[in-house]
């Protein structure tokens, strides 16, 4: 666990629990993303890609001094990219030199970057990020503070001149400070289509455990994206990003 977590959680969340929840909502595939808590240390996400290689796929968090036999390993295991958890920090701090050597050994394997941050912090990590070319997944609407037609962060993914780049994961409502996200769902699905957005169930929903379900979760993925693009916000466009098979 990392020495100074923002949230620390009070209760466990096993694999083996969250793969029952897939399995009562027939969802056949998932991507585990590696938790802010636990930091670097990927032991467990590894665990969990070790145990079910096929229904699997895995976003890491690693730092600089990660070695190169370690993203090598993961990548053999069916880590497909890493995340930035920027929240609270500044984003001239990715300009160190450590952090370009590292986006440069992410690049050579094909990894993307999965960022979380919000307001002027994120579109600062966005630019930063422009001349690496890499594929970017934005969190959670890119946690939005105004309305759809208002929010400079949602006007910069469907309108910024680098927008092909960017993938948006439709996820925790909560973690915005916008009224609502339904308007900034149905903007991104008009503006970049489904072959851009990507559904997260964010479970286990941690600091709004009594907020969210997978119930309700799943019953915002059929708002946001409607009966014609659920199949392909759900399955298509994550089948594609993270090198699923189709099953029979």
């Amino acid at each position: 666990m990392t020495d100074n977590p923002r949230h620390r959680p009070r209760y466990e969340a096993p694999l083996a629990t969250y793969l029952e929840r897939l399995d009562t909502w027939g969802i056949s595939h998932a991507v585990l993303v590696q938790p802010s808590f636990l930091g670097t240390d990927n032991s467990y996400l590894m665990d969990c890609l070790r145990e079910h290689p096929d229904r699997l796929r895995g976003v890491a968090v690693v730092g600089p001094d990660v070695t190169d036999a370690s993203l090598d390993s993961m990548q053999a295991l069916g880590i497909r990219g890493t995340r930035l958890n920027w929240i609270g920090q500044r984003a001239d701090a990715l300009d160190a030199p450590a952090w370009q050597a590292l986006f440069r050994r992410l690049k050579q394997r094909g990894w993307h970057l999965e960022v979380q941050a919000e307001g002027p912090a994120l579109l600062a990590i966005l630019d930063r990020l422009a001349k690496w070319h890499f594929e970017v997944v934005v969190d959670h609407f890119g946690r939005p503070r105004d309305s759809a037609w208002r929010d400079p962060v949602v006007e910069r993914l469907c309108n910024g001149h680098d927008r092909d780049r960017f993938w948006v994961k439709c996820s925790a409502p909560y973690r915005s400070q916008a009224e609502s996200v339904t308007d900034t769902a149905k903007r991104l699905l008009d503006t970049l289509g489904p072959q851009r957005l990507m559904w997260g169930s964010d479970w286990p929903w941690t600091q709004h455990e009594h907020l969210y379900s997978f119930d309700k979760a799943l019953e915002d993925l059929q708002d946001w994206a409607g009966d014609d693009a659920l199949t392909t916000i759900a399955w298509e466009t994550p089948c594609r990003f993270y090198g699923f098979e189709r099953t029979a």
